[in-house]
């Protein structure tokens, strides 16, 4: 296609288009999100080749996904990408002018068409749940490789394990954190009290453009305040590049893909089993409700915006269910003879 806009008609659109169109829709602030839509939205268009676009196609695309063995996450997930595309389409064609009576009627007819795709439901289901609750021992391994390592390197990446546990960030929120977001003292009011150096919260940018706070003690602090004193106080990424002569870059911004490589390493130094980044997330919710903080504390401090995402992080295991079970009590004497 020479034009470098959205062809309106509904057939098949180039990548390149579909990503503009991505990162100019302010409905979609995080980066993360913007390239899952883009792969999904890839993946459908090049099924669809070039079928028209219809309510009955995209029916017929999850039924492909589920006959593929996707689970009905991954599936719901690509159909999220294509409702936002619906939407996207109807609104450029309400801001299409259109000057005679028969491109008023098309553009109706299109608009209409976009928006019967927009309302696609989501496939039912459930499948066992991915990610895996990690161990105090298995933290402890992992910041001890990061002690072992005497470089700037081994600084930071204790910090970056130490939050991810404490704080259950995400990787896109550990990579966008900034040195003003770090704060010694506790919010009191308008302002900061006075706080002895046991204390400190970070402001968190989450998705959705939403922010909230998370609140440092003992040894998270400690590990944050080790990096900081090594960083300094050049204003930046709070977590930044090293170059191999353990150089610190303040102004450099560690990646997701870098912070990916970062948790490897640790991981094959420490010799526990493999992990990912929201690993640390789901450990800090299940680390919380044991700790007895009710599900409506836990969501505020995760960022959700539905408690039902909350309760499914929960990775603790069987053993948690059946220690809950076993408190409930039967006042049950036996039978009179």
């Amino acid at each position: 296609m020479e034009s470098d806009r959205l062809d309106l008609s509904l057939p098949p659109q180039p990548l390149d288009l579909i990503e503009r169109e991505l990162t100019r829709d302010p409905r979609l602030k995080s980066p993360h999100t913007q390239r899952g839509y883009l792969a999904d939205l890839g993946a459908f268009e090049a099924w669809r080749a070039g079928r028209f676009l219809t309510r009955l196609l995209v029916e017929e695309y999850a039924a492909n996904l589920r006959k593929q063995g996707k689970s009905p996450r991954s599936i719901n997930r690509a159909l999220a990408a294509i409702r936002w595309y619906a939407r996207r389409l109807a609104d450029l064609l309400y801001e299409t002018p259109a000057l005679s009576e028969p491109e008023l009627r098309q553009r109706a007819e299109l608009v209409a068409q976009a928006e019967r795709v927009s309302t696609v439901s989501d496939v039912r289901g459930q499948r066992q749940p991915s990610g895996r609750h990690l161990s105090t021992g298995e933290l402890a391994a992992l910041m001890s490789a990061c002690e072992n390592d005497y470089t700037p390197a081994g600084a930071r990446d204790a910090a970056l394990i130490a939050l991810a546990w404490a704080a259950g960030l995400r990787r896109d929120e550990l990579a966008s954190l900034t040195l003003d977001d770090f704060h010694v003292g506790v919010s009191v009011g308008a302002g900061l009290r006075p706080a002895p150096t046991d204390e400190a919260e970070l402001l968190i940018h989450g998705k959705g453009d939403k922010t909230r706070k998370a609140y440092l003690y003992n040894g998270a602090l400690a590990a944050l305040q080790g990096w900081l004193a090594l960083r300094g106080n050049e204003p930046g990424p709070l977590f930044c590049a090293i170059n191999k002569g353990d150089v610190i870059f303040p102004e450099w911004r560690l990646s997701g893909e870098a912070l990916r490589l970062i948790l490897e390493k640790r991981i094959a130094e420490a010799r526990v089993k493999p992990l990912t980044w929201h690993d640390f997330r789901r450990t800090f919710a299940g680390n919380l409700l044991d700790s007895g903080a009710d599900l409506a504390t836990v969501q505020r401090l995760m960022g959700h915006a539905d408690p039902t995402t909350t309760s499914n992080y929960d990775r603790r295991g069987e053993e948690v269910r059946r220690k809950a079970v076993r408190a409930l009590f039967v006042p049950y004497r036996g039978r009179l003879v």
